[in-house]
């Protein structure tokens, strides 16, 4: 009777007729992987380099001027060898008028924001009335500024700056609605701002103007949308709103709940041409081809399951 013969076991090569191929399918990937990672990132730092150059170029031919503020809190001071007093005619309620004398011109400013309770100096009038004094500082610190300021090297400029929540505004009414004029709808609608700029002549009185809160970036870019659908001349922003850049929108910046955001059509950025979208996009192939030159080979992870188990 013959003995019964065991089938010889089956090498892994034999059970797993893949592997080789899986074996050089998974070393192949490493090298095309670490291919994409170095032309990445040298398309990265030569597009990023001539972005920021191309931004530079921008920013010195379209140079803003930078201006610096002192807020005012006195009632009572000289600008120019001339007296400034500034008093409140108020009911109970806070409501009436700020009465401004410079020598011997006197602004009446309807209070914009009443405050019932007498906070001292100016801060009853912080939310919608503001004195500051100003001046250009390009490259300078402030502490410089305030230096030139003492010594008389530079001669500043004094202003009086107020925000009228409730004005007319340029938008018409849905379903002929319109909000109340209270504290919470004046927070809310800004489109409805607008702000005055009483400036202290040197001679003694004042120059006077009026500036509307400027229209939102994105509603602007709808517009040229619209237009440019419809064939219309592309639109311009208003003459009487507020410009980014000038020392009118600093000076009314502080009288805001919220900055308004930054205006797209006066960037660097839109001197990046074909630099922006190069940046980017090797930036997020470098992420990707740098995950797979990274990732464990299908060996390795193999091997760790069974030392695992």
């Amino acid at each position: 009777m013959s003995s019964p013969t065991s089938s010889p076991t089956p090498s892994p090569a034999s059970t797993s007729p893949t592997a080789e191929h899986t074996r050089a399918h998974s070393f192949s990937v490493k090298p095309i992987a670490w291919s994409g990672v170095l032309v990445s990132l040298v398309v990265l730092v030569i597009s990023g380099y001539i972005l920021a150059q191309r931004i530079g170029e921008y920013n010195k031919a379209n140079a803003r001027p930078i201006y610096s503020f002192i807020q005012g809190d006195k009632t009572d001071f000289t600008f120019r060898d001339r007296p400034v007093t500034i008093r409140a005619d108020l009911n109970d309620a806070g409501e009436g008028e700020v009465l401004v004398t410079y020598a011997d011109a006197t602004l009446h400013l309807p209070v914009q924001i009443p405050q019932a309770y007498a906070f001292p100096g100016l801060e009853r009038y912080a939310d919608w009335f503001r004195v500051q004094m100003f001046a250009e500082s390009s490259g300078m610190s402030f502490a410089e500024f305030e230096a030139r300021i003492n010594s008389g090297e530079i001669e500043p400029r004094l202003v009086i700056v107020t925000r009228n929540p409730h004005s007319k505004t340029t938008r018409e009414g849905r379903f002929e609605l319109e909000p109340a004029k209270n504290w919470g709808w004046g927070e809310v609608r800004r489109d409805k701002w607008t702000f005055g700029f009483y400036e202290f002549l040197p001679e003694g009185g004042f120059s006077t103007e009026t500036l509307r809160f400027p229209e939102s970036g994105a509603s602007f870019y709808r517009r040229q949308v619209k237009a440019d659908l419809a064939g219309d001349p592309p639109p311009e922003r208003a003459d009487d709103e507020l410009r980014e850049g000038s020392w009118q929108f600093q000076a009314a910046l502080p009288l805001m709940n919220r900055r308004p955001g930054i205006t797209t059509e006066q960037q660097g950025l839109r001197n990046a041409g074909w630099t922006l979208p190069a940046a980017s996009a090797s930036m997020i192939a470098l992420m990707v081809f740098l995950a797979f030159a990274l990732a464990p080979s299908r060996e390795q992870v193999e091997r760790r399951a069974i030392n695992q188990s």
